[in-house]
């Protein structure tokens, strides 16, 4: 894979994976270069716009855009970012406007020429964006299916926990009752024998009154 090849997968990646989690910050740097919507736009639309301003090789809004991927990814550590390299995001404005370039000419048809090759790049790179949200967008509903399940999991362990604390607890709470009972039952008993094996008192008649 060419280099050039690799900035532009790499662009791919940061441009769709910030549109995709940041979109209102997109959208405040598209107001700053005269885009408006009405009401909130969808993820496709931010999209659309942002390549349509690379492709009229507008530098600054590529350098700004390039400044907000480097704010959001040195905050999130996600496999989705790739480290951007200084220009990568330029790189899809500047093939469009090479093209546009090697293709300039006084003749008319040669400029439509042009313009048409680059309608078709922006086009492209428009669908690589759309498939690249689609298939993130499948990996974080995977992985957040996935850390549901971990966590459904560990609050059944910790149920599970606390119920064999409790029945342990009753366990020996109902031991204890009974080791107490048969302490109280042996020394009821122990008296009742002491009491029997005493010896019987002698048997005394009665005192007769002399007449």
């Amino acid at each position: 894979m060419s280099n050039k090849q690799s900035q532009y997968n790499q662009a791919i990646d940061n441009l769709t994976y910030l549109v995709l989690n940041y979109p209102k910050p997109v959208q405040e740097l598209l107001a700053e270069s005269n885009v408006f919507f009405q009401g909130k736009p969808s993820k496709e639309q931010l999209i659309n716009e942002v390549v349509e301003l690379l492709k009229d090789g507008d530098s600054a809004f590529a350098k700004a855009l390039e400044s907000l991927i480097q704010k959001f990814s040195s905050q999130e550590n996600d496999q989705f970012w790739g480290a951007i390299a200084k220009g990568a995001v330029g790189v899809l404005g500047g093939l469009f406007k090479k093209k546009k370039r090697r293709s300039s000419s006084s003749n008319a048809a040669a400029t439509q020429a042009a313009q048409a090759r680059a309608a078709a790049q922006a086009a492209a790179a428009k669908r690589d964006m759309e498939m690249r949200m689609q298939r993130m967008r499948e990996e974080q509903e995977r992985r957040r299916r996935e850390a549901e399940e971990r966590r459904r999991r560990e609050e059944e362990r910790r149920r599970e926990e606390a119920k064999q604390k409790a029945e342990a607890a009753k366990k020996k709470t109902n031991m204890m009752l009974m080791i107490g009972g048969g302490v109280v039952v042996l020394g009821i008993g122990a008296v009742v024998l002491m009491k029997s094996g005493r010896p019987a008192m002698p048997y005394a008649p009665p005192m007769q009154i002399p007449k």
